[in-house]
């Protein structure tokens, strides 16, 4: 990459977080906003980023989800600034929440600016999503370093052995494509029920290596002291809770884009098309909203790698929502006619009847299936872009070498 590429990434940088600054003066924000839009556009261009493959997809999702996010606070929820207020924890007890950002001191003003920006789910911010984040960790500083730190050492072996199911494999290693492969080549041509590894062990390498990245982050953050660990909650909620496909997107999965797709979910259902909140017309309306913003967000990192319309995103989040919608009626119908017969039952209490833990199970392997059938919407042409580059880790390699020794 060439230094005038790194010049506009560390520019856009910049610019996305001073747009941020506190202030209501509404030609500052659109000044810095046109000038953050012309800078990104510009990195959307440069040529020899795309050179770098999966690191320029890795580039271009960040971007897009950084100016989605900086577009979702200046201009889509309440009067910015003083809409985004901290709600403190105890180590911050001496600051007042009450404080409006537009009246800080310049100092502290600028911290503001820093953590929001950084903060996209918006965890420890009055606007904090509730009930689909994982629990807040108690303020004991040592106890999380330690918790974390073994959480770490947990993730890094996990994600080295889970590269058995991918690394050097047809369907998941870029390098072993070539432009004149058939498509016995792809998970695709994987029979449906032999997918069902291959696809846990991608869910479960992107989620390890994402918990491990961030956990290294929890470490340097708490560790310096400038933070207090109430702040930092598990990027993944429970696998127990995936159920059904709603509830895997909305609990079990990264909730990094919720505030910002929510907000835009709600500005066009309730007030561009004036739906009601609480109708199926609103709900559902937020819902493809969400899922259109997704893919578009992700889109961002396919365009930057291969500079032509990639479909992959949008086919794969769009068929989520339309899961989520057949699974929604399946739902009420199963519960209206139970419940015509005096029946109440609730898979999320699946500890109170066996019929509730049969239908949770039931819902395990209706998410499975699922999953393995529209996966290789997400990961073939992932592949065929050249997205797709893992090798074995040590510990992987390893257990290769031993097995071999064994045969």
């Amino acid at each position: 990459m060439e230094r005038s590429s790194l010049a506009k990434i560390l520019l856009f940088e910049i610019l996305r977080v001073i747009a941020l600054y506190p202030t209501g003066n509404l030609v500052y924000r659109l000044v810095i906003y046109a000038a953050t839009t012309y800078v990104m556009a510009e990195l959307f261009l440069t040529p020899d980023i795309t050179d770098l493959g999966p690191t320029a997809n890795s580039l271009g999702n960040r971007i897009a989800v950084h100016f989605g996010f900086i577009t979702y606070l200046l201009f889509v929820e309440g009067s910015f600034p003083d809409h985004w207020r901290r709600v403190r924890d105890e180590d911050h007890a001496k600051e007042s929440s009450d404080n409006l950002p537009s009246r800080l001191p310049l100092m502290k003003k600028l911290w503001w600016m820093l953590d929001i920006a950084y903060s996209l789910r918006l965890v420890g911010w009055v606007q904090e999503p509730r009930d689909c984040l994982p629990p807040h960790p108690p303020p004991l500083r040592r106890r999380f370093l330690l918790k974390t730190s073994l959480k770490l050492i947990m993730n890094i072996v996990l994600l080295d052995i889970l590269t058995l199911l991918t690394a050097q494999n047809h369907a998941f290693d870029s390098r072993l494509h070539d432009p004149t492969d058939g498509p016995e080549t792809y998970l695709a041509a994987v029979p449906l029920l032999h997918r069902v590894p291959y696809v846990l062990g991608y869910a479960f390498s992107i989620e390890r290596g994402a918990a491990a990245f961030m956990n290294v982050v929890h470490l340097v953050c708490v560790g310096l002291g400038r933070s207090s660990p109430t702040l930092w909650l598990d990027i993944w909620g429970s696998w127990g809770d995936a159920y059904t496909v709603r509830k895997l997107w909305g609990r079990t999965w990264h909730q990094t884009l919720r505030p910002m797709v929510s907000g835009f979910g709600k500005l066009v259902a309730n007030k561009l098309l004036k739906f009601p909140r609480g109708t199926n017309r609103s709900s559902y309306t937020q819902l493809y909203i969400a899922f259109f913003l997704s893919a578009i967000l992700h889109f961002g990192g396919e365009y930057m790698c291969e500079r032509r319309m990639v479909y992959r995103s949008f086919k794969f989040f769009l068929l989520q929502a339309v899961a989520i919608t057949f699974e929604d009626f399946v739902i009420f119908i199963g519960k209206r006619l139970l419940l015509q017969r005096g029946i109440k039952i609730d898979p999320g209490n699946y500890r109170n009847s066996w019929a509730e833990v049969i239908l949770r199970v039931a819902g395990y392997f209706w998410v499975g299936f699922w999953f393995c059938l529209t996966l290789p919407i997400w990961s073939d042409e992932a592949s065929a872009i050249g997205l797709h580059v893992k090798n074995r880790g040590s510990i992987a390699q390893f257990l290769v070498d031993a097995g071999k020794s064994w045969t």
